[in-house]
């Protein structure tokens, strides 16, 4: 594959196969969790455990994703009706599964169809939110290419003709949202996708980030992450491919010995702890 080299329409399966190119989410693991978390990836292992948060996101984005190419959430949610539901209001049994096989929409209960038709009138009701959906030009949008000799791949959810923007559902209320950005390599993906809308021929911008709760009251808000913890994110991601190179060069992932390291505690959680 000749680099930099763009996909539009590449299925997320086939983009998760090319596992010889570094992901952010990949190097995000290899800086925080060291040599073990990328031994175990190295094996094709999910350094992630799958849970009901990223169920809900995951659909979110691919409803968000289909209301960018011209769909509806009708046209890509489907509940089932009460008469294909046991006397206990349980989805189960032959009409069920009969009826769920005839879908071609993404199939939710009542409760999820709420959450997420929830989520999705709150992006849309966000002027800034919604300005970047109508916007998006590409969805669907692969970028392979080299930073320093690295190869590397991203993949926004979002492309408009002047930036690349990304869609995050998060169950944080609004002042613990840098938790969540720091938690998840926020700044580390922006720092990359730049780098990747830049290989392909975009001018370096800020990325928004369109964040929407997954709780009560469903809220929206879009933010630009701060530009030095960006420039700071961008150090520790090239530091993170020269680290998983040699390793994966080398076969060595451990050091030469094991060593007891004193267990590092936060200075308010230490006071905490010793005023009792």
């Amino acid at each position: 594959m000749e680099l930099p080299v763009k996909f539009v329409g590449m299925s997320g399966s086939d983009y998760r196969s090319h596992n010889d190119f570094f992901s952010r989410s990949y190097l995000a693991a290899v800086y925080k969790e060291g040599a073990d978390a990328q031994r175990w990836m190295d094996l094709g292992h999910d350094i992630v455990n799958p849970s009901a948060s990223l169920s809900t996101g995951t659909r979110f984005d691919m409803i968000v994703e289909g209301i960018m190419q011209g769909r509806s959430v009708d046209d890509m949610v489907a509940t089932a009706p009460s008469s294909v539901l046991t006397k206990q209001g349980h989805r189960r049994g032959k009409a069920y599964d009969e009826w769920k096989a005839a879908q071609s929409g993404i199939v939710v209960s009542a409760d999820d169809e709420f959450q997420l038709r929830s989520m999705v009138e709150s992006l849309l009701s966000n002027a800034l939110a919604r300005e970047l959906v109508e916007t998006t030009v590409e969805t669907q949008v692969s970028v392979f290419f080299e930073i320093d000799g690295h190869r590397v791949k991203v993949r926004p959810d979002g492309c408009t003709p002047s930036l690349w923007w990304d869609l995050k559902s998060t169950s944080s209320k609004w002042h613990k949202i840098h938790n969540s950005v720091f938690d998840y390599a926020y700044c580390e993906q922006e720092w990359l996708y730049v780098q990747g809308a830049m290989a392909v021929g975009m001018e370096w911008h800020r990325m928004p980030f369109v964040f929407t709760q997954t709780m009560p009251p469903y809220s929206t808000r879009v933010y630009y992450l701060p530009e030095d913890l960006v420039e700071a994110a961008g150090f520790r991601m090239r530091e993170a491919m020269e680290i998983a190179s040699l390793r994966i060069s080398t076969g060595v992932y451990t050091p030469d010995e094991y060593v007891v390291h004193d267990l590092e505690v936060p200075v308010w959680d230490r006071r905490r702890y010793l005023e009792g």
